[in-house]
């Protein structure tokens, strides 16, 4: 059952057995071969994905068309969530590393759940925010250690 797995995933840790209940009840299940692309760069975005099992890969085309290796996210991660917020499209390819079960929330039905129930929205958007902030402060010790390693060579 896919409240039995979701309570378990940062985004939704907080939620209540009847929360969870809600937000399963939206959740697709879908199967995804090695080397299948989930999505693509520049892609408009409708949904949300958490890894059930298995692994996928999350790439960038460089200015010169070559795909540059950004991480890869297993079992537990979610992805795919950025869009939520910003209306943007992909900023980046998604794809499967090996055979992977992806868990899929769109968008639409998501925030019909946050906007009509409050509670719900507050857990979810904090979390979300707690999530985020993370990622920023990794990205930010890395471009502070890329960039002392640039200014040493002048």
């Amino acid at each position: 059952m896919a409240s039995d797995f979701i309570k378990n995933i940062y985004l939704f840790k907080e939620f209540n057995h009847d929360e969870l209940k809600q937000i399963a009840h939206i959740v697709k299940s879908e199967v995804y071969n090695t080397g299948d692309e989930i999505f693509s760069q520049s892609d408009k975005a409708n949904s949300l994905y958490v890894i059930k099992m298995g692994t996928i890969k999350l790439q960038q085309k460089g200015k010169g068309g070559e795909n540059i290796y950004l991480t890869t996210l297993g079992s537990g991660s979610h992805f795919g969530e950025m869009s939520l917020l910003d209306n943007e499209t992909r900023s980046t390819t998604a794809s499967a590393v090996e055979r992977t079960e992806i868990l899929r929330i769109e968008y639409t039905q998501l925030k019909e759940i946050l906007e009509g129930h409050p509670a719900i929205s507050v857990k979810f958007y904090k979390a979300l925010a707690s999530f985020l902030c993370g990622r920023l402060r990794v990205t930010t010790l890395d471009l502070s250690f890329v960039r002392e390693k640039n200014l040493k060579h002048f």
